[in-house]
Order: C-alpha cells, then structure tokens, then sequence
C-alpha cells in the first residue's frame, strides 16, 4: 500500500483540486439553474398535457381559462389551463386536421382545410363545405377563408357560405380578428416585379369596407407573412414578419404601423427592435403572438435563440414591451431546448410548447404568482443533470487554455535547448541559476501573455471572487504559490530539478485551466 501511495503521490494535490474545482463549478451551475428567469416570473414548470409531435396548437379563451387545442395523427388532444398552470378537462376526440393551420372549434365540432377542402366535422364526420380552397382563419364567431383570389365566409351552426370579396392578388393567408368579424388577406401579384399587397376588411354596420395596408415590391429572397392586427375603433395597430434569405443567411424582421383608419394618411411600418436586459439585440423573433396588457399597452411573446449563461445557449420564451423606439425584453422561459407557440393564460401566466427530443413536445408554462414561484424552486433532476452537464463543458472550455499555455512554455523551453547545446555541463549539473531561469521565463512570460485573456469576456462570465481588481495579476501567482507547494508535497526523492520544473508547469497549467480557463472563451 505504501508503495502505491508513493506512486500516486505526484497525482492527489491535482486531483483534490480538480475535486474542489469541480464542486464548486456544480454548484454554481446549480445556483444558475435556479435563477428565475426575470424578477417576479418562475421556471419553466412542465405541464401534465402529455407529449405531441411538433405542431401548432389553436388557443381559446373562455371564462378565465385558455382551451388548447391539439392536432395529433389521428386525433385532436384538448385540454384547459389556468392561471395556476393546472390542465383540466382533457380529452381526445377522433378527428384527423394537417398542421400548422388555424381552424375553428366548439365543443367537439370543427371547421378546417384538408387536401384543399374546407371541411366541418360535426362530432363523428366530416362534411365537404367547399372545394379548392387554400387557407383559413376564425374567432368563435366568424370563420373566415379564402380560394385562390377569393375570399369567402361560413355561418357557424347555419354553415351557409358567402362570398365577400375577389381580388386579382394570389391570396396567401387570412387573419381574423380576436375580438370583432374585420380581418386582413394578404396576397402577392406576380409581373415583371413581385407586390406583396394586404388589406384590412372592416366590418361595420353588417357589412365590410376594405382598406389597402400595404403595397410593396417584395424581392425573390423575400417573403411578408404573420400578420395581426388590433383593432380599437378606427385606431388600427398592425404588425407582419418580413422573412430575408440573402448570402445564405436566413433573417426576420418584425414591422409595425398605427393609422387612423378615416383619416386618408399613408400606412408607415417601422421595424422593431428587440433589446434584453442587458442591452444586447434579440435577433430572428419568431412564433409571434400579439397583444395589450390591462393598460392598454402593446405586448409580444415570441421564441428566438439566445444564450442563457455563459455555457448555454437555447431557444426561449421572452416578452416586451415598447418604450420609445426600443423593445425591452425579458425571458419567460428556462427550459434548456427549443420552445414554440408560446401564449398568455392571461396577465399573470404563460404557457409553451418545449422540445424534449427532435420530433417531440411538451407544455411548459411560467407564472408571476408568488406560489408558483415557490413551486418553481424546488431542485429537480433535471437541474442536477444540466449543472453537471455544464461543469463538464465548462471544464472542456478551460482546456482551451492549456493549448494558449505554448507561448508561455516556449521561451523557456528554448532557453533550456540553448544552454543544452552551448554548455550541456550546466543542465547535467542542474546549476540553479539556469533553473530558475527557465522558472523565471516561464512565469514571467506567462504573465504577460495571460493579460489578453482577462478580458471583457471574463470579467462577464466569472464569479465575483474571481473578478476582483488586479485579478489578472493576483490569480496568476496565487496559483503560481500554490503550485510550488504542489511541488514540495508531491514530488518524489529521485526527481532532478528540470523534472520538478516540468512538473510545476504542468500543475501550473492544469490549475489556470480549471481555475480561470472556464470563463475565458
């Protein structure tokens, strides 16, 4: 036994510091993976509504709880959330509907596109009400959809269809008001130039007036699409998606424009931007959902990637709000994958769909209920596995590190084959003056080269204690101490000093790389 601790000797300083290392990176992820992910929101917290492939789901508010409505292969799954984020009330019922589409539902009936058929299912069939028809949309009281160049509606309960509008556009989607029967179409023409078009049909004293919106040359790489619009009087907000993919990038942009309906001025669209809390842009919004909170003030849900720490980066839930030309944002979510279609249960909670794997979902929700707050705080597995996950990245990160460490060993290493080839006596009779030199080279130099890596980049992502003024000097003989005292501990009786000296600079570089390295690239 004795003769295996004298082996391992060299190796329990390093090992006990990567031990301590390690812990206390698990712990810090841990405590990150606490984090709330703005102040008075929860986590993430999954909701019991059961896994579904990725489509997009149809909301319905109705006394104080949100209806969702989800196509599956060969059924719709429903259920109710409320604010406290409980699903009630689920059910199945035998219906086959394409997604993504928006249709329309009420209790077990509804009316949606297939194979170019507008179809109602009554509760056990389906029932052809039209034919060659492209796209779709409804609130509880109007379904509105359109053919080629088209637009037509449908009388729930009566089912009789009218024809209220052709035009020469293509038609491309319809969009129905929440809370009223106007709604907007938009379409392209297709000349010697592409024109993206979109008109607003308002429906006033039972009949619509049509208000061109937009009229635009769109490019080939371009492509309007995800229009809403919120209607109060004749003060309208509307807002679209502009999709670009130039160079082999693929961008998207958010416009929005206010008018007065009468009042005969051109329609302006600005873009929006969206900034988080710490100032930087959110680019590429996607899965938009619109709308205003109890002040009347304009609000947007929407999914992009971003990063979450310093080790993650993930698609998530954020919400803003306008103040003067900016989009203040804060995340929603901290569900460590993708997340899509996100929606209000009302002002105080929000739920989502979350990837767990490439072709499943879940529901996640967060709320700014202090009791589900609490709830969200309760350590999972889930957060165990995702710190260890992240201080092992971390790790990987500091190695990074050791690869920057051949500037520093390389003078010394040169100044070592110089004297071995001018004065080899010197390095057989290891002259202290020429080790120390080469100590000397390698710490000296060491520490001018570690100054770049103590950047902007570091002083973010790292702890506090390891931030402090003058750390970029402190940290790196601290280290160098302790790396002597690894030394004197574990080096063994029959070691030269060049052994000893091999083995202090590679102690040296294993503790910066699991000490600093983690938060430096």
């Amino acid at each position: 036994m004795k003769k295996i601790g004298y082996k391992l000797k060299p190796f329990i300083i390093p090992l006990l510091f990567f031990l301590l290392v390690s812990s206390v990176l698990t712990g810090q992820n841990l405590e990150k993976e606490l984090e709330l992910p703005a102040e008075g929101w929860s986590r993430s917290l999954p909701l019991e509504a059961g896994t579904v492939g990725e489509v997009k789901p149809v909301f319905y508010e109705e006394n104080g709880q949100q209806h969702v409505y989800v196509p599956k292969e060969n059924e719709v799954l429903s259920f109710t959330v409320n604010s406290d984020l409980e699903v009630k009330n689920k059910e199945t019922t035998l219906v086959t509907i394409p997604s993504p589409q928006n249709f329309w539902v009420k209790d077990n009936e509804f009316v949606f596109v297939k194979n170019k058929q507008l179809i109602h299912f009554d509760g056990k069939k389906e029932n052809i009400l039209d034919q060659d028809v492209y796209g779709m949309d409804a609130n509880q009281k109007k379904i509105v959809y359109f053919k080629e160049h088209e637009i037509l509606s449908v009388e729930p309960g009566t089912w009789k269809i009218k024809s209220i509008d052709k035009v020469e556009e293509r038609l491309e989607a319809v969009v129905v008001n929440d809370a009223s029967q106007s709604f907007l179409a938009s379409g392209i023409i297709v000349g010697d130039t592409k024109k993206a078009k979109a008109f607003l049909y308002q429906f006033n004293n039972s009949e619509y007036k049509k208000h061109t919106i937009l009229d635009t040359v769109e490019q080939l790489t371009q492509n309007h699409f995800g229009f809403y619009f919120i209607e109060n009087g004749q003060d309208v907000t509307i807002y679209y998606s502009l999709f670009e993919n130039a160079s082999g990038g693929k961008s998207y942009y958010i416009f929005k424009g206010t008018n007065h309906l009468d009042s005969g001025d051109k329609w302006t669209f600005n873009k929006m931007t969206f900034q988080d809390t710490n100032g930087m842009k959110l680019e590429n919004p996607k899965h938009l959902q619109y709308g205003v909170d109890q002040n009347n003030q304009a609000k947007v849900l929407f999914t992009t990637r971003a990063m979450k720490s310093h080790e993650k980066e993930a698609v998530n839930v954020y919400e803003a709000y306008q103040k003067g030309d900016v989009w203040h944002t804060e995340r929603r979510s901290t569900t460590n994958n993708g997340s899509l279609h996100a929606h209000w249960v009302n002002e105080k909670s929000i739920i989502w769909m979350n990837m767990i794997s490439q072709k499943e979902f879940t529901f996640s929700g967060a709320s700014s209920k202090s009791e589900i707050i609490k709830k969200s705080l309760v350590k999972t597995t889930e957060d165990y596995k995702q710190a260890i996950s992240a201080t092992i990245l971390s790790l990987f990160q500091g190695m990074v590190l050791a690869m920057s460490a051949l500037y520093w060993i390389t003078p010394a290493v040169l100044f070592a084959l110089l004297v071995y080839m001018v004065k080899i006596s010197l390095m057989e009779d290891e002259d202290k003056r020429v080790m120390f030199t080469i100590l000397a080279l390698y710490l000296g130099v060491q520490l001018i080269f570690i100054q770049k890596l103590f950047n902007e980049h570091y002083y973010y992502f790292a702890p506090d204690f390891l931030t402090f003024s003058g750390s970029s000097f402190i940290i790196p003989l601290i280290l160098a101490v302790f790396s002597g005292a690894a030394v004197m501990f574990g080096k063994k009786k029959d070691w030269s000093m060049i052994v000893s000296i091999c083995y202090f600079v590679a102690i040296n570089i294993t503790f910066l790389s699991l000490t600093v390295g983690p938060y430096m690239f």
